[in-house]
C-alpha cells in the first residue's frame, strides 16, 4: 500500500527524542470530557486530572463513585513539558500583520474579525511571523485561556509552551501535512495554518487540499511543480483514504509509518512555533525555574552593566570638570598677565614667574603683601574683587573693584598709597547696586 518513501528518507533527523522534553496532551473524550496522556513508551499513557481541573472546565462535573486509578503526572527534575491543546480549540489562519501591529492583540484581531465566527474581543491572539509582513494567526476562546492559566498555575507545571495539535506538523516543512489520528485528523498548509477535524469529515475535504482552482486534472502536466502532501499516522483500514491521495497526488505523496510523536520530539525546539500562552497568560513560573541559574546570571550581568555605567559616567563628569577648571585657569592667566600667552603647563610657568618675581625685587610679592595688608582693613566698606591683572614688565597691577559707593573707592585708593604704593582710580562706572572702578597700583 505504501510505495512512496517514508520520512526517514528524506532527511528526518536519526537523533533519539531528548529526555528534558515532555510531550502532554488535553483532548475531549466522547462524554466532551477533558483527559490528559503523555507521550512515552512510544505510545499515549493516560493520567489522572483531579476534580478541580475537570470541575473549572465544566461547571456540571460530577466526581464518578467508581472511576479508574491512574497515574498523576511527574515531571523529571529539570525537565519541561510542551502541552497540546485540542486542534478544534483554536482557529488559525495567514494575514500580513505589520511589525507595529504583532503585540497589539485587538489590533491583530480586526485585521482577521471578517473570518472568525467569534467576537474578537472574546478571544486571545498570538501572531507568528514567517516572512516578512505574512503572519500565523492563532485565535483562541479567553474563557478557555482564563481557565487554563488559572489551573496551570496552581498545578506549577512546568511547561515549554501551549500549542494546538495539529501545528507540530508545521516542523516537517511539507507543502502539506495530513496526521490521522484515531477518530481525528489534522492538516496543515506550508504558508502558515491548519486545523483539525473529525476523521468522518475529512473525505469531502480531500478535494480541497490541493488549492483553490488547482484541479488534478488541471495539473497533470506541473506535477513536478505542485503540492507535495505527507502522510503521517495511516493504518491498514485507511486503505480509501490512501487510494484517493495517491489519485490526487501521484508520486507527490510521501508516507510516514514511524509515530509521529517521535517526530515531533525530535525536531521541536522552543521558540520556533507559536506558543498560546504568552501576553496575558504568560505562566508566572517562566523557562527560568528549569534552569537555576539563568535569573542570578540575568542579576550579575544588569549589576555589572549598571556598574559599567557608572564608573563611565563618572568618568566623564570628572573629564568635565577637569576641563572646566583648566580652561577656568586660562581665563584667570588672561587677566593677570594679558601680556603672556599661557602654555600647556601653567603651574611650571607660574613658577617661573614667581621665581622671576623674587629675582626682580619680588616686585609681585610686595604688591600683593601691601594690598592684603590694605584689604584686610577695608573688610567692613563690602569691598568685592572683580578682577586682577599683574604686568611683570612694567611692574604694575589693574584691579577691578565693586564697591558700595565712590567715597569708599577713594578711601582705598588713599590707603594703598599711604602704604608705599603709589594708587590711582583709572575710572568708575555707576551700577544699579554701587559702583565699579579701575585702580592701577604700581
Amino acid at each position: 500500500m505504501f510505495k512512496k518513501k517514508s520520512v526517514n528518507e528524506i532527511g528526518m533527523p536519526a537523533a533519539p527524542p531528548k529526555p528534558a522534553l515532555v510531550m502532554l496532551r488535553l483532548s475531549e473524550n466522547s462524554d466532551d470530557q477533558l483527559t490528559l496522556h503523555q507521550w512515552e513508551g512510544g505510545e499515549w499513557r493516560q493520567l489522572a486530572l483531579d476534580d478541580a481541573f475537570l470541575s473549572a472546565f465544566d461547571p456540571e462535573f460530577e466526581t464518578a463513585t467508581e472511576s479508574e486509578i491512574l497515574p498523576a503526572l511527574n515531571l523529571p527534575e529539570g525537565s519541561k513539558a510542551l502541552l497540546l491543546l485540542p486542534g478544534n480549540w483554536v482557529w488559525s489562519g495567514v494575514e500580513a500583520i505589520p511589525k507595529a501591529a504583532r503585540r497589539q492583540t485587538n489590533a491583530i484581531g480586526y485585521m482577521v474579525e471578517e473570518q472568525l465566527a467569534e467576537d474578537v474581543e472574546d478571544l486571545h491572539f498570538v501572531c507568528s511571523p514567517r516572512h516578512g509582513d505574512i503572519c500565523s494567526i492563532y485565535a483562541i476562546a479567553k474563557d478557555k485561556m482564563d481557565i487554563l492559566h488559572s489551573q496551570l498555575e496552581r498545578l506549577n507545571w512546568s511547561l515549554i509552551a501551549a500549542l494546538p495539535e495539529y501545528q507540530l506538523l508545521d516542523l516537517l516543512e511539507s507543502d502539506l501535512s495530513l496526521w490521522l489520528e484515531g477518530e481525528q485528523a489534522h492538516i496543515w498548509q506550508k504558508s502558515g495554518q491548519g486545523l483539525s477535524i473529525r476523521r468522518e469529515y475529512l473525505q469531502p475535504l480531500l478535494g480541497s487540499l490541493l488549492g483553490e482552482g488547482d484541479a488534478p486534472e488541471e495539473n497533470t502536466s506541473e506535477e513536478p511543480e505542485g503540492k507535495s502532501l505527507l502522510l503521517l499516522g495511516a493504518g491498514e483500514g485507511d486503505g480509501l483514504i490512501v487510494a484517493e491521495l495517491e489519485s490526487l497526488f501521484d508520486d507527490r505523496l510521501q508516507s510516514n509509518q514511524r509515530p509521529p510523536e517521535d517526530i515531533f520530539l525530535e525536531r521541536y525546539k522552543p521558540g520556533i512555533l507559536a506558543n498560546l500562552l504568552s501576553g496575558d497568560y504568560q505562566l508566572s513560573t517562566g523557562e527560568s525555574n528549569s534552569v537555576w541559574w539563568v535569573k542570578p546570571a540575568k542579576v550579575a550581568a544588569f549589576c555589572f552593566a549598571a556598574q559599567l555605567l557608572f564608573f563611565v559616567g563618572a568618568g566623564a563628569f570628572y573629564h568635565w570638570q577637569a576641563e572646566q577648571a583648566e580652561e577656568q585657569a586660562r581665563t584667570m592667566f588672561t587677566e593677570l598677565f594679558p601680556n603672556v600667552r599661557p602654555s600647556a603647563q601653567l603651574r611650571r610657568q607660574l613658577n617661573g614667574f614667581l621665581k622671576g618675581a623674587g629675582n626682580q625685587g619680588g616686585t609681585f610679592t610686595t604688591h600683593m603683601q601691601q594690598l592684603s595688608e590694605v584689604w584686610t582693613e577695608q573688610r567692613g566698606k563690602e569691598l568685592k574683587l572683580q578682577s586682577l591683572r599683574f604686568d611683570g614688565q612694567r611692574g604694575e597691577m589693574v584691579l577691578q573693584l565693586k564697591a558700595q559707593s565712590l567715597s569708599d573707592l577713594d578711601t582705598f585708593v588713599s590707603k594703598l598709597s599711604s602704604s608705599g604704593l603709589r594708587a590711582d582710580l583709572l575710572g568708575a562706572n555707576e551700577l544699579k547696586k554701587g559702583v565699579s572702578g579701575r585702580v592701577r597700583v604700581r
